[in-house]
């Protein structure tokens, strides 16, 4: 959409979406603190219960890739209030499963589903927004990402006073219905007939692979990769470390993890607030450094075995993301603007592969140094990415306005 058009975007548009990222937080999240009644109820251990969970996220990244270009050959409106849909129809039949093997399946369909909530709704922001527009609605997008997984286990606890995981099935079930429902009748088409590809397998792949070609998307898409292993790295190891290295009591955990989200909130506001006068390739440079800052504390405070120092490191570098999550999405879907379906897909694709690799690899040897090396690696790679590809593409290219993406090749 051009800025005149922009304007007439439904002021409701950025909230109706936050709603859909909520719910795709919410389907791990929610039913968390009742996977031991879920391990006894299915007479299976404890692995086979938490690999549900690891099924759905299976479920997501793939489904983003697939997802994300058939929306730019169908528009947005059908794959995301299909994918609400189905995403109600797996909670009805996993509150159904009668075995863990049934459950698993239709967690990874679940996942499938949830898919087309995370990236349509990206691709439906670089659509209706340009520039430090698109960057706010990022933020927000980011802020709520971010407050999600805080508030979904304090929902699940509440829930579980009433009913089991079933129960919480069939809600996460009702939630989508209603969503689908407000959605169906609040959402605008906002991709044109006229800019659609065609509905074929193969204009779909040339696709994503001339999405590729474009060097500024390249630069962004590395660094969100690069924070997605420091992210999933942080998530995948910080209550070993913290725990078993220094201590800390699970509640004492849950209070730090709690914390570490206020700051992504908190950074991804200032960056809602900013992007307008300072611009998307500011912000991102300053989280960068920032993040870079937070790896160094991290690493001296398990170096001297500092408690203090290592919670202020993962702080500063967890934190970041609400600076450099939204900037670099900003950028690279600015510079793909023309075909946000699939550069939507190769975002979330990479984000969840990277985050896959780097959460064992940081709890590698129950050493806190793995969770130095894994943050500290993705701290280094997301800037020298950039400054690498991205800097050839400046070569060729006028430099960005605040808040817009340098045009691809």
């Amino acid at each position: 959409m051009s800025e005149a058009s922009a304007r007439d975007v439904p002021r409701h548009l950025v909230l109706l979406l936050a709603a859909f990222t909520a719910l795709v937080v919410f389907t791990t999240d929610v039913y968390m603190p009742v996977l031991p009644t879920l391990q006894d109820d299915l007479a299976t251990s404890a692995a086979a219960a938490a690999a549900t969970l690891s099924a759905v996220l299976v479920g997501v990244a793939g489904g983003q890739v697939v997802l994300g270009p058939l929306s730019d050959a169908v528009g947005r409106r059908l794959p995301l209030l299909a994918g609400a849909l189905a995403y109600a129809v797996a909670h009805v039949l996993s509150a159904l499963a009668p075995t863990i093997e049934t459950l698993l399946a239709l967690r990874f369909l679940t996942g499938l589903a949830a898919a087309a909530c995370i990236v349509v709704t990206r691709a439906i922001v670089a659509d209706a927004y340009p520039g430090a527009a698109a960057g706010r609605a990022f933020a927000t997008l980011g802020a709520v990402a971010a407050v999600a997984p805080v508030v979904a286990p304090l929902l699940g606890g509440f829930l579980a006073r009433f009913t089991g995981w079933r129960g919480m099935f069939v809600v996460l079930a009702c939630a989508a219905v209603v969503l689908t429902a407000v959605a169906a009748r609040a959402l605008p088409e906002t991709l044109p007939p006229e800019r659609r590809i065609a509905p074929r397998p193969g204009a779909i792949a040339r696709e994503l692979g001339s999405v590729l070609t474009v060097r500024p998307f390249l630069a962004y898409l590395g660094a969100i990769t690069a924070l997605g292993v420091v992210l999933f790295g942080y998530i995948g190891a910080s209550s070993f470390v913290l725990q078993d290295g220094f201590g800390l009591t699970p509640q004492q955990y849950s209070y730090v993890f709690a914390l570490n989200a206020v700051g992504i909130v908190i950074a991804s506001m200032t960056t809602r607030h900013l992007i307008a006068r300072v611009g998307s390739v500011r912000i991102l440079a300053v989280g960068h450094v920032a993040s870079l800052l937070g790896a160094a504390i991290l690493a001296v405070g398990v170096a001297v075995d500092t408690l203090a120092l290592v919670m202020a490191g993962l702080f500063l570098a967890i934190s970041c993301v609400g600076l450099v999550i939204p900037s670099a999405t900003t950028l690279a879907m600015g510079a793909a603007r023309d075909r946000a379906g699939a550069a939507s897909g190769l975002l979330g694709i990479c984000q969840f592969t990277a985050g896959a690799i780097a959460s064992p690899l940081a709890g590698a040897a129950g050493s806190p140094w793995s969770l130095v090396a894994v943050v500290g690696a993705g701290a280094v790679l997301g800037p020298v990415v950039v400054a690498v590809i991205g800097g050839r593409a400046r070569g060729a290219a006028p430099a960005p306005a605040p808040g817009e993406a340098l045009e691809g090749d």
